[in-house]
């Protein structure tokens, strides 16, 4: 089971804000904690007042102390209870200038982006949904409510954090949130619009990084890294080990038939991972989501630290249905070592849901389907080539009827024909590319059996051929739209390993004397970006011989573990019974996502199904 490692990757930063207002000026006043503070911009607090902390930030807003776990694991690292695995962490404690505001921010180590914010009045979690869309999530006691979306590019924010060139670990902490916050989407929030616009103040001021700040000068005690010990511990335990779910988005795939649905889990301690399962409820009737109840339910799988997806299948087509997460201790008991249910979520003695639901309501089912087909023609494929142009000719029969049987309207399936052997000695036969076909047209079916049957083996040269490069002709297709109705599928038939290196492509002579080559090699790496740059519906099945003995072969075995591919041995067998992997490509229909844009709807009447 993959690992968590959040903590590995993350900063704390353990905040709880009051409601101030913001502005840039260098004096607050202040003075609470030890002095008046005097600085100007940011400057480094003196080494004699870190105590057990690595680094320290005097602003004119407060004063930072940086804890750094990830340096010395064994020194520094918390054991997570229950797992064994040593927590790589930083942590990130302020305090005001006054004393009042003490403060806590949970950032990822690896992609700087913000995890959970904790204040004196709740818990602000941030759930990111993809690169583009955060979900925020606002915990004040018992009541977890959903605050908003904001629309942000993780891309640009990662461009611009990299242009900053922050020199101190301060402003690089906080620059995702600065950055990502909206304080009109959190207005209703007053602690939390307090937090965006002060750390936005200190993301803009200057680090002076040639002097130490005193305490006087900083505005707080002698004493201030033993309040942070304090604060850091009476907070961190509680917090690294609650399990809280939250319900995320819907993708959908064949309009409707099937969709993924997702969700997060916001715990620090990695133990949670091991201690139970978390997953999704899904059904139409809101009173039934419970596990055991539900018309659906599904185990998630992790996709990075936290959010999981879950997929189901043999949906209603245009049907609103309801869903949320829950977790769940897999040996029936209320705790896990350390781990604890989160209270506001907590339904029965081992289940933990998420209090608010979300809905989709799904389309009706059709499908366009684009397929690329990849023949090998160089001439040892004698024994196998009839059958393979009987598989192509075949395919849109079998699999419109495959559709049909499962109550999906096929509203286009297009197929184009690459044909290839060897690229240094075959000259133009040596990669060939067909027009593309509508096969739901009459016409264009009779149109493309003309072109298969046309098709005849010839050349190759030595044992390994140009595969690499018809793949990559193939990727290069225009797939069109990427939206739940459209998939992309790849066939491949060959006995033979791809070529590896290509010394000696053939060239055609371009003008009198001159000549250039006519193809381009492909690398295995270059082929693999390819297909994973191709949109989400896409699915690729290899007839192709397992293993390689030549010096400039290549195996298609390292193209088993690629997302979405299949790779049969190209033998009597698996030709003959292609159904088989029609059979294949139309139950994966259902995988690819597109993400549509959930209703928040209210709390399910009650918790416990039995009371």
């Amino acid at each position: 089971m993959k690992k968590l490692h959040l903590l590995a990757m993350t900063m704390l930063v353990i905040i709880g804000f009051t409601a101030c207002s913001s502005n840039n000026s260098d004096d607050d006043g202040g003075g609470g904690n030890g002095g008046t503070n005097s600085v100007v911009g940011i400057k480094n607090l003196s080494s004699s007042l870190l105590g057990d902390w690595d680094e320290g930030f005097a602003t004119s807003k407060g004063v930072f102390l940086l804890k750094d776990y990830g340096s010395d694991a064994e020194a520094k690292g918390r054991k997570a209870e229950g797992s064994g695995e040593t927590l790589l962490t930083k942590t990130l404690f302020f305090t005001s200038v006054d004393g009042k505001t003490k403060a806590a921010l949970l950032v990822s180590k690896e992609t700087n982006r913000s995890i959970q914010l904790i204040m004196n009045d709740g818990i602000l979690y941030f759930s990111f949904l993809n690169d583009n869309v955060l979900e925020l999530v606002f915990k004040r006691g018992s009541d977890i409510t959903y605050v908003d979306q904001i629309e942000y590019n993780k891309s640009s924010l990662d461009a611009a954090l990299a242009l900053a060139a922050y020199t101190n670990n301060l402003q690089k902490a906080l620059f995702y949130f600065a950055k990502v916050m909206d304080s009109k989407k959190i207005s209703g929030y007053p602690t939390l619009v307090a937090a965006t616009n002060f750390f936005k103040d200190v993301l803009n001021m200057t680090f002076d990084g040639t002097s130490e700040a005193t305490a006087e000068e900083a505005g707080v005690s002698e004493s201030i890294a033993k309040e942070a010990d304090s604060f850091e511990s009476s907070y961190a335990k509680k917090i690294y080990s609650t399990v809280t779910v939250w319900t995320g988005k819907a993708s959908f795939k064949v309009g409707g038939s099937s969709c993924t649905l997702s969700g997060s889990v916001f715990c620090s301690n990695p133990a949670f991972e091991d201690a139970g399962e978390f997953g999704i409820v899904c059904d139409k009737d809101q009173s039934k989501l419970f596990v055991g109840q539900a018309e659906f339910e599904g185990k998630g799988e992790l996709t990075d630290d936290f959010n999981f997806d879950v997929d189901f299948r043999g949906l209603s087509a245009t049907t609103t249905y309801y869903y949320r997460a829950y977790y769940k201790f897999s040996d029936g008991s209320t705790t896990y070592g350390s781990l604890t249910l989160d209270p506001a979520e907590k339904a029965d003695d081992n289940v933990a849901y998420d209090k608010v639901v979300k809905n989709f309501t799904t389309d009706e089912n059709r499908l366009t389907v684009e397929v690329v087909m990849c023949m090998d023609i160089s001439g040892s494929m004698s024994s196998e080539i009839s059958m393979v142009k009987n598989n192509a000719l075949s395919f849109y029969d079998q699999f419109k009827e495959m559709c049909d049987a499962q109550g999906i309207d096929l509203e286009g399936l297009y197929s184009q024909v690459i044909t290839y052997s060897d690229i240094n000695v075959d000259a133009e036969r040596a990669l060939s590319v067909s027009d593309t076909y509508n096969l739901t047209k009459e016409e264009q079916r009779e149109a493309f059996k003309a072109y298969v049957d046309d098709i005849y083996l010839a050349g190759g040269g030595d044992i390994p051929e140009s595969g690499l490069e018809a793949l990559m002709a193939a990727f290069k297709h225009d797939w069109g739209v990427d939206d739940g109705y459209h998939r992309q599928v790849v066939i491949l038939w060959t006995d033979a390993p791809y070529k590896t290196i290509n010394d000696n492509i053939y060239k055609k002579e371009v003008s009198e004397g001159v000549y250039e080559e006519m193809f381009t090699a492909s690398t295995y790496e270059e082929v693999k970006a390819m297909w994973d740059s191709m949109p989400s519906g896409r699915r690729m099945i290899i007839f192709g011989p397992y293993g390689n003995s030549y010096s400039n072969g290549g195996e298609w075995d390292l193209m088993d573990d690629w997302k979405n591919v299949v790779h049969e041995r190209n033998n009597y067998d698996n030709l003959s019974n292609f159904a088989k992997s029609l059979e294949y490509i139309i139950s994966e229909l259902t995988s690819k996502e597109t993400r549509t844009t959930p209703t928040r709807s209210y709390e399910i009447p009650t918790f416990r199904p039995n009371e």
